[in-house]
């Protein structure tokens, strides 16, 4: 079976070359259109496919809060239990006023410490006396404390104890009496709580740890 292949710009078959040579009368010519051939009958270069570099629009992706600090959860009482609540719930919305209930199974000193949603450290009732099965409101009915952003989680933590608190210096106090703003990070704190929870007899000490959430209207 014969077979014949062909090139798309006409090739150079033998045929091509006989007819060039009958068709020159010198060797001169020949070889001048040799090389006119040769430059035609070159393979055929593919060429390569252009890659465009052009970008697409860019995509944002849609931005998020930073996490906040890390919260710690206390729950310990080995003789007497110490419970906190919200009310109405866990969940505030910012602007409205804060408000939170204890209550203690034995006669205790209550000291209750918040770490806000922006990682800053408050105290909120220092040394409060208290009964046995009492209710104890915060903030008492002349104070009005307001929840501020940022939204995010929060936490407050309920220190009983059978004999007044003493954890930090004077200095550790940026400003207030007995609400009081505490210059100390929260870890700093926790190292503080560790410390002297660690120096009280557990069958003195009760600590609960109440997250609350911080959400927007």
């Amino acid at each position: 079976m014969d077979v014949s292949t062909s090139k798309k710009d006409g090739g150079c078959t033998p045929q091509v070359w006989q007819a060039a040579v009958r068709r020159q009368g010198s060797v001169i010519a020949v070889l001048a259109f040799l090389i006119g051939l040769l430059s035609a009958c070159q393979p055929e270069v593919a060429q390569r496919s252009q890659v465009s570099t052009k970008q697409g629009p860019l995509v944002s992706a849609e931005p998020t809060r930073q996490p906040g600090c890390e919260l710690r959860d206390y729950k310990e009482g080995a003789k007497f239990v110490t419970e906190a609540w919200a009310v109405p719930d866990e969940k505030f919305n910012i602007g409205e006023p804060l408000r939170l209930q204890m209550r203690v199974s034995s006669p205790t000193y209550m000291n209750v410490f918040h770490v806000s949603t922006s990682c800053k450290v408050t105290r909120l009732v220092y040394n409060k006396s208290m009964v046995e099965g009492e209710i104890v409101d915060f903030p008492a009915q002349d104070i009005q404390v307001t929840v501020k952003p940022p939204p995010g989680e929060e936490a407050f933590y309920f220190v009983a104890t059978r004999a007044e608190l003493k954890v930090f210096a004077q200095a550790d106090i940026l400003r207030g009496e007995e609400i009081a703003s505490l210059d100390l990070t929260p870890e700093e704190f926790f190292v503080r709580l560790d410390q002297a929870s660690g120096r009280i007899n557990p069958d003195d000490l009760s600590i609960t740890t109440l997250r609350t959430t911080v959400v927007r209207h």
